[in-house]
């Protein structure tokens, strides 16, 4: 063998097809220790790390009004002075207060409204102090609003539907000044997951 004949005294050292055998085998073997070092300082260089990833998946959030708005309805001013009609938030009673009155063959009502959505989430309502009603001549009238105690939960669990509900009434007040005639606006109630 070619070693045999290197390692012999005065082996084929000389003989030029042995010298360059002896070269490529030094050549390989240095390939394969190098690829051997080199290994180990890759697999040191990296590292890996798995964690749990998850989701939830809840259904919308809705807020349908129940079969009243507010309402308050005909209001009449006597005369006597500046007054205010009142619907309560809770039973949506009308009442005075001062120089108005309200004829009695109306009445007015509160405005129920239920919010639909995953059982168990917490939410939020915002509901306006004020908006305005448009009468004839350009005239307004200013609406305070109150409320009954706002949920902040659906009923219910994860999973199932939930339900909430809560009540809006109002006060407006009235002058001596106040223009006759019908007055309309719109209450805009929103609610939100938090």
């Amino acid at each position: 063998m070619l070693l045999d004949k290197l390692a012999a005294p005065g082996g084929g050292a000389h003989n030029p097809r042995d010298l360059e055998a002896m070269k490529l085998v030094l050549k390989i073997a240095a390939v394969a220790a190098l690829t051997a070092l080199a290994v180990p300082a890759l697999a040191q260089n990296s590292a890996s790390s798995t964690t749990a990833t998850t989701a939830t998946v809840i259904r919308a959030i809705t807020i349908t009004p129940g079969g009243t708005a507010l309402t308050f309805g005909t209001i009449v001013e006597n005369g006597a002075g500046p007054g205010t009609a009142v619907v309560d938030a809770t039973t949506g009673a009308r009442s005075y207060t001062g120089g108005v009155t309200g004829t009695p063959g109306t009445s007015g009502s509160n405005a129920v409204y239920t919010v639909g959505g995953e059982g168990g989430q917490a939410f939020s309502t915002t509901v306006p102090a004020t908006f305005t009603l448009a009468g004839p001549s350009s005239s307004s009238l200013t609406v305070t609003t109150s409320t009954t105690t706002l949920p902040t939960a659906l009923s219910g669990s994860l999973g199932a539907a939930g339900t909430a509900s809560f009540s809006v009434g109002g006060s407006i007040p009235i002058l001596a000044t106040t223009t006759t005639g019908a007055y309309t606006g719109n209450l805009t109630v929103t609610v939100a997951y938090n």
